[in-house]
């Protein structure tokens, strides 16, 4: 295998892990807002968000949709880009929710009680989809199958 092959090699097989892990556990976080909705709207959307428009339980359930739908097409590598938008768009309002909830922590020195870091964990997601944002999916997803039935136009958004 050439030097090249072995890079390309090694750079999509670490963008699959890295789709695999973040996909994974974001799908907790889905799940976690369709266990209780009606909570998470009354004390995340209705406190710090209250500008949105319509019913705040219906960004509730958008929130929560986005992070599983959005985690499985990561997973698989469908549709990659387009996902990562949606859960990108999810990490920045969890960004906002924590700054006002706790603010940086005293990131990137402090130490904080228990260990418990909250915009920590928002801020990480949101750099893992930024990268995926920026290389896409990779060679292994399902997604390079069928790439080029695809126009130009519309390749790197697939």
């Amino acid at each position: 295998m050439s030097e090249q092959k072995s890079k390309q090699l090694s750079s999509d097989l670490c963008l699959l892990v890295l789709r695999l892990a973040a996909g994974v556990l974001m799908i907790h976080h889905g799940l976690e807002k369709l266990q209780d909705p009606s909570g998470f709207t009354t004390f995340i959307v209705d406190q710090y968000f209250p500008f949105l428009p319509f019913d705040h339980i219906l960004w509730t359930y958008l929130a929560a949709y986005t992070q599983i739908i959005g985690s499985v097409a990561i997973i698989f590598g469908i549709a990659t880009r387009p996902a990562v938008v949606g859960l990108l768009s999810t990490m920045i309002f969890a960004m906002v929710f924590h700054f006002f909830d706790t603010g940086l922590q005293g990131a990137p020195f402090a130490v904080v009680e228990a260990h418990n870091y909250e915009f920590e964990t928002s801020a990480l997601y949101f750099f893992i989809y930024l990268v995926i944002t920026i290389a896409g999916s990779g060679a292994l997803s399902f997604s390079s199958l069928y790439k080029d039935r695809f126009p130009q136009a519309i390749k790197a958004w697939v």
